[in-house]
């Protein structure tokens, strides 16, 4: 049986209630990243220009592909929601502080109930200015 599982405390959706309208540029095309996870039915990335993430979602389920956001500088948690559908990409752009590290986080989203669902994955601490 598939539970849904809390984001953190404040959530991801709590900075912004349009992270699903910022995501509105899809495309098959795989980007170019320096860290990457996946988790069944999301793979998400990120490209330190510009500070986009990308949400893939791998699986015919009915669910949408979800990645979470988080800093280590204190910067409430965000997701980038992939509603396209399978086998395609969606860009989230954000703004972050070019000297501190991101954590992705892959998992699905279902909204008809607004929960993230697992299995789930996290990448390694990565630099936002893409520089190890």
């Amino acid at each position: 049986m598939v539970e849904g599982v809390d984001m953190g405390t404040a959530g991801p959706l709590a900075e912004s209630g349009t992270e699903a309208a910022r995501a509105a540029t899809a495309t098959t095309a795989a980007p170019s990243c320096i860290g990457t996870t996946a988790a069944y039915g999301a793979t998400v990335c990120f490209v330190p220009y510009g500070d986009v993430v990308w949400v893939l979602d791998t699986k015919k389920d009915g669910m949408s592909a979800a990645g979470g956001v988080y800093t280590d500088y204190g910067r409430a948690s965000r997701v980038c929601v992939n509603s396209a559908g399978v086998n395609h990409w969606v860009k989230c752009d954000y703004d972050y502080w070019e000297k501190g590290n991101i954590q992705l986080r892959a998992l699905r989203y279902d909204s008809g109930t607004a929960k993230f669902y697992v299995p789930d994955a996290w990448s390694d601490w990565l630099p936002v200015d893409g520089k190890y």
